[in-house]
């Protein structure tokens, strides 16, 4: 029995070195074929096969020249230090232990017409036993795939090195993740349960934590706070970012991030000027006019939750987990928003209490003055980082 399990181990040995040697040879053939910051996990009967390109100055020790490239050299000396280094920042987390990334290889991804020339980047390949007790189990009912989640720590120090792009495929199923400096622990292929509630909580989280489209929620508001004011509104609000938003995911409809940013900040600027000449000339507005403009600018502010959601874990278009991700992410949204007005309408009950109707009407006029004061610092801000 022994004998039998030594046999299978190294055949199991050997055959992950084939692997990795094969990929080896084709992705240091071939550098460009990984991009900077990318890579992929292959998830093959009960192994995964790691293939990504890290940046040099995420490792620690190893650059001698400091010169943000590593030579053919400088990996020989400290080949060692690097694969430790990579083990610690690349580690999957199964139900029970941690499966660290064994069989690691790494080599220099120069440009195809220097070979032998520096890189800032690395190639690297390793593999993940899921199945770490060897156990004989039946691949349909095993939980080897199961409550997998994936840490990644490898980020650079120089502009544009503070992401990562996975691809993990499983059969015919594909996930996309992107590892970032404070989100770098991701759950591989999660229940739809799962999918729907992180959602829900990005969607939420990505509107509270937005001060732009905070402040343009409350520049909406505070021009009245009878209830079918606040329902009109933010049902108008709901459904532009919401056609916007199914436009891009669904579509492929997108706008430049140097467009889009000026634009959400100009519409904070737009329906706070609107309300303080309306305020100042004493007009009658009818109300469809100022829920067309609610509407409108909501469908810039979709442009920008829609790019918000494109840079999180995705899965193909049409999929389980897709329509999952992005009814929870709107779903998140519309709970924000609900939430923010319920405070707002509590502070304004409060607020007209102590001063009264003429008081709330100048501290709603003074709110318009502000947000136009805050929109117009961000327009020029986003205007002058776009170029």
């Amino acid at each position: 029995m022994r004998a039998w399990l030594g046999r299978c181990c190294a055949k199991s040995i050997a055959a992950g070195l084939l692997i990795c040697g094969t990929l080896l040879a084709s992705a240091t053939a071939h550098a460009h074929w990984v991009a900077a910051q990318s890579g992929t996990l292959n998830m093959v009967d009960q192994a995964a096969f790691l293939v990504l390109s890290v940046p040099v100055s995420a490792l620690q020790g190893v650059d001698e020249d400091q010169d943000g490239n590593m030579s053919k050299a400088e990996l020989a000396r400290h080949d060692g230090a690097i694969r430790q280094q990579i083990q610690a920042g690349i580690q999957m987390m199964g139900p029970d232990r941690a499966l660290p990334l064994q069989l690691v290889m790494v080599d220099i991804a120069p440009a195809d017409n220097t070979p032998e020339s520096p890189a800032s980047h690395l190639v690297v390949l390793g593999r993940f036993d899921l199945n770490p007790h060897g156990s004989n189990v039946d691949k349909s009912t095993s939980t080897a795939f199961s409550n997998l989640e994936l840490h990644f720590s490898l980020f650079g120090q120089n502009d544009g090195e503070q992401t990562q792009d996975l691809t993990i495929t499983r059969q015919s199923e594909k996930q996309w993740l992107r590892f970032t400096t404070d989100n770098n622990k991701k759950t591989l292929f999660p229940s739809s349960a799962a999918v729907f509630s992180e959602y829900v909580r990005t969607g939420a989280s990505h509107v509270l934590s937005g001060a732009d489209h905070l402040l343009f929620l409350l520049v909406v508001l505070s021009a009245g706070w009878r209830l079918v004011a606040l329902a009109g509104a933010l049902t108008c609000f709901t459904a532009g970012h919401a056609i916007t938003l199914a436009a891009c995911v669904w579509g492929g409809f997108s706008v430049s991030e140097q467009l889009v940013e000026p634009a959400i900040a100009a519409t904070i600027v737009g329906m706070a000027a609107f309300d303080v000449w309306t305020r100042r000339r004493a007009k009658v507005v009818p109300s469809f006019v100022r829920l067309l403009m609610v509407f409108v600018c909501a469908l810039v502010h979709g442009l920008g939750l829609a790019g918000a959601l494109s840079g999180l874990t995705q899965w193909p278009t049409g999929s389980s987990p897709f329509i999952f991700a992005l009814a929870g992410f709107n779903l998140g949204i519309e709970l924000a928003q609900i939430s923010v007005a319920v405070f707002a309408s509590l502070f304004v009950l409060l607020l007209k209490r102590s001063v009264g109707s003429k008081g709330l009407l100048q501290a709603s006029h003074y709110g318009s003055v502000v947000g136009m004061m805050a929109g117009t610092f961000w327009f020029i801000e986003r205007v002058v980082q776009g170029f």
